[in-house]
C-alpha cells in the first residue's frame, strides 16, 4: 500500500517536505510531484479522460487500440513541430535524419513500426521532443516530477488555489527512484537536457514513463497510473512511494512559505508567463491579509 502522511498545517507540511528531512533512506533519490487535488492519481495527461477519448476510434467492442492510441500522440508530435517550424522555433535534435525517422509517417524506418509493435512507443529519440511538447500544455505520456520538494509543492498549492470549485486537499507524492525499478520493472525515469527548456531547467524537472505492453488491434495492457500500478503490484519490496497532503483551506499560508522562500511562478516559469503567475499568486496571499 502507498503511505499517506497527512497535515493539517501550512508550516507542517513544510516541515516534511524539509530536504533536511529525508522521508526515505538518506542515500535515496527522490522525486516530488505536486497536485491540487489528493483524490487524483498518478496518471499521464494523454491518458487521462476525456483527453484519451479525444480523436481516436473505438474498437466494435468499446476499447481504444494501442495502434490507434500511438498514432493520435504521434500526430500530436507532429503537429507540434509543424507549427513550431511555422512560427521558426527550433525544436531539439532537429535534422533532416531525426525528421525522417520519427516525422515521416511513410519512411521505411519512421513510425510505422511503433503503430505495429506497440510496446516499443515511444522512441528514446523522441524524449526530448516530448519533454517540451509537455512543458507548453501538449499532452504526452510522460509524467512530470521535480527533484526539489517546494518546487512540487508550489505547483500543488497554486494551482488548488486556482480551482473553481476549490478541492478539499492538495498532496504532494514522493518517489523513490532509487529503490522504484525494484518494484516496478517496465518504469523509466527520464532526463533531458535543460539548454532547450529554460521551465524544465527552473523546475529541476524529471519524468517517468510508464512503458505498456500493447499489439496492434489491441489495447495497451497494464495499469496507466503509477500509483495504481503499486496498489495492484504483487511484490514484497515496500512501495517506494509517499503521499504527503494538506487541507486547500491552509494553502493560502503555504503560497506565503513558497514567496519566502523564493520559490514563485516567476522563478519556475521564467518569461513573461511566469511574472503574471507570479502577480496572481501574491494576489491570493494579500486577499488573505484582507480578510
Amino acid at each position: 500500500m502507498i503511505q499517506e502522511r497527512v497535515t493539517e498545517w501550512a508550516h507542517e507540511f513544510w516541515d516534511v517536505l524539509s530536504p533536511q528531512r529525508p522521508l526515505f533512506g538518506p542515500a535515496d533519490q527522490l522525486l516530488y510531484r505536486g497536485q491540487a487535488d489528493a483524490s487524483w492519481s498518478l496518471t499521464p495527461s494523454i491518458l487521462r479522460s476525456p483527453e484519451n477519448k479525444r480523436g481516436v476510434r473505438l474498437n466494435p467492442d468499446g476499447f481504444v487500440p494501442s495502434d490507434f492510441q500511438v498514432f493520435k500522440e504521434w500526430v500530436y508530435l507532429r503537429d507540434f513541430v509543424r507549427y513550431c517550424d511555422s512560427i521558426s522555433l527550433r525544436i531539439p535534435n532537429d535534422s533532416p535524419a531525426f525528421r525522417d525517422q520519427f516525422l515521416n509517417q511513410n519512411a521505411p524506418a519512421g513510425p510505422g513500426r511503433a503503430f505495429i509493435h506497440t510496446s516499443s512507443w515511444p522512441d528514446s529519440q523522441l524524449y526530448d521532443l516530448m519533454a517540451l511538447a509537455q512543458h507548453h500544455g501538449l499532452p504526452t505520456r510522460l509524467l512530470d516530477w521535480s527533484t526539489r520538494s517546494y518546487v512540487a509543492a508550489y505547483f500543488a498549492i497554486s494551482d488548488a488555489l486556482a480551482k473553481d470549485p476549490q478541492p478539499d486537499r492538495l498532496a504532494v507524492w514522493v518517489l523513490n527512484i532509487t529503490r522504484a525499478p525494484l518494484a516496478v520493472q517496465n518504469l523509466e525515469t527520464v532526463r533531458v537536457p535543460g539548454g532547450n527548456n529554460p521551465n524544465l531547467a527552473a523546475q529541476a524537472g524529471v519524468f517517468t514513463l510508464l512503458r505498456q505492453e500493447g499489439a496492434r488491434g489491441r489495447p495497451f495492457d497494464g495499469e496507466t497510473s503509477l500509483d495504481g500500478h503499486f496498489l495492484d503490484q504483487k511484490s514484497h519490496v515496500p512501495t517506494p512511494m509517499l503521499k504527503i497532503t494538506l487541507p486547500v483551506a491552509e494553502a493560502r499560508a503555504a503560497l506565503k512559505l513558497c514567496e519566502l522562500y523564493g520559490v514563485t511562478g516567476a522563478t519556475l516559469f521564467p518569461d513573461y508567463y511566469g511574472a503574471a503567475r507570479a502577480a496572481k499568486d501574491l494576489m491570493q496571499t494579500a486577499w488573505r491579509v484582507a480578510e
